[in-house]
């Protein structure tokens, strides 16, 4: 008789295989489900300032050509801290608290966010006041930087353009193409 117990041994290797596959499959799913919540954390992190875009008065249309701004006023260390303000509460969610382009929706973007840290980073518009606040303003077509037109004024713009401009990888770029 046999000892029904004892009646086949385990395979090491029949044990390995099945984590491997364990591993082939859940590796995408969870890469899946990481880059779905990056996105829904995007997605909630601009529709929390669309009530303030709402409550917003509507703004003439610029008649101007928009890839060119107005002159920029100057920066004082009062509209850097009010820009600093408004990366806080516009920004975060996809630059970072560092400004460093690690936000928590970072991950849900191709080409991910600028590093406003690294003063070798290569910029679409420029660095100059005048280049961010366009950026700020149209956002970037074929990115996940929206524009700000809407929900932010002209002065809020500038504000954070001058905000981003005192940043240290911004500032030692500054002679940077």
């Amino acid at each position: 008789m046999t000892n029904p117990g004892n009646d086949s041994k385990k395979s090491p290797l029949k044990e390995y295989a099945i984590l491997v596959l364990l591993i082939l499959i859940g590796s995408p799913i969870a890469w899946y489900l990481g880059t779905r919540d990056g996105k829904e954390l995007a997605k909630n992190a601009y529709d929390a300032a669309a009530p303030a875009a709402a409550a917003a008065p509507a703004e003439a249309p610029e008649t101007e050509d928009e890839d060119t701004a107005a002159a920029a006023p100057a920066s004082t260390p009062e509209s850097v801290t009010r820009g600093a303000a408004l990366f806080q509460a516009n920004c975060v969610a996809c630059h970072g608290t560092a400004a460093d382009g690690k936000g928590p929706a970072a991950v849900a973007f191709t080409p991910l966010p600028r590093n406003f840290t690294d003063p070798a980073a290569k910029w679409t518009h420029g660095r100059a006041p005048e280049q961010i606040f366009t950026t700020v303003t149209k956002g970037v077509e074929g990115t996940g930087m929206a524009g700000f037109a809407a929900s932010l004024t002209d002065d809020q713009r500038w504000d954070l353009a001058h905000y981003i401009g005192s940043l240290p990888g911004v500032v030692k770029a500054k002679g940077a193409p």
